[in-house]
């Protein structure tokens, strides 16, 4: 199956709803939650160009389909405006599990003007938290909900993870020579993870479409295979299959570097997302 990767970006996306009255005022507030994807197209067998936002390609084009993905993250850390104040929001806007922190200003700075002594107010949910397939940012089985206003960047740690349970483990069906196969790949870490903005944004992810107004982190898929020949590495033996399983871990040669580099594209490719509801 032929398949190419698209990375062109659109602008923040904004999809016509009815009002809901009642209940909380959400135009004041973001919910808070993370995910992953790709701009990545295919090509069907009947030259029909379709999106495929769970799946990546590899150098040689290897398409793959994202069976599970899960990832583990420790608190999570958005600086604030300097303008902002804690005080100004109530548990409808900031969860509840969320600490807040006003900004601590040096003696003698302007109010709105940030100096390089000044630390920022910090809004700050404790971790750890499990994120991926089927698994949705929930504190106490509660969603999280942040002030809109603008964040920067979410700064967090890896969890480090142990050997059954990893920082992060993907689970990716591919096919080569006709044959299925399955791409599986983890890591353990505590390094620290970034996402921030990474080019325009692409608006709402669709699994949040339900909501008003969302923003968070997203794996960006694009590039995470993309210096890896895997069919020319599975040609020469410098990649070997257990069973129909693909592990990186077992690369040498032209592949030697290939679970490394893997690992290191998917701790850089920590995006962020913000979607409206109008």
């Amino acid at each position: 199956m032929a398949s190419l990767s698209w990375h062109s970006t659109v602008g923040i996306t904004a999809t016509l709803a009815l009002c809901a009255c009642g209940g909380p005022d959400e135009s004041a507030r973001y919910l808070l939650d993370f995910g992953y994807g790709s701009d990545t197209i295919r090509v069907t067998p009947d030259d029909l160009v379709e999106f495929a936002p769970n799946a990546f390609v590899s150098l040689d084009r290897q398409f793959f389909t994202v069976e599970t993905l899960t990832f583990r993250l420790a608190d999570l850390r958005m600086d604030l405006p300097p303008e902002v104040r804690c005080e100004d929001y109530d548990d409808e806007v900031l969860s509840p599990e969320l600490s807040c922190n006003d900004a601590v200003r040096r003696p003698g700075s302007f109010p709105l003007e940030p100096a390089p002594e000044d630390l920022p107010g910090v809004l700050l949910l404790p971790g750890p938290v499990e994120l991926g397939t089927d698994k949705r940012l929930s504190v106490g089985g509660k969603q999280v909900f942040i002030p809109r206003i603008y964040y920067p960047a979410i700064d967090t740690r890896w969890v480090p993870g142990t050997p059954e349970q990893p920082s992060f483990h993907l689970r990716a069906r591919f096919t080569y020579e006709g044959k299925p196969l399955v791409l599986e790949f983890a890591f353990q870490s505590d390094e620290p993870m970034r996402f921030e903005h990474r080019g325009v944004s692409t608006g709402l992810p669709r699994q949040f479409s339900e909501h008003p107004a969302a923003f968070g982190g997203t794996l960006d898929m694009n590039h995470w295979l993309t210096g890896t020949n895997i069919s020319g590495c599975l040609a020469a033996g410098d990649l070997t299959l257990d069973g129909d399983v693909l592990r990186l871990e077992t690369g040498r040669g032209a592949c030697a570097e290939a679970a490394t580099n893997m690992r290191l594209s998917i701790q850089q490719s920590g995006n962020l997302f913000t979607g409206l509801r109008l």
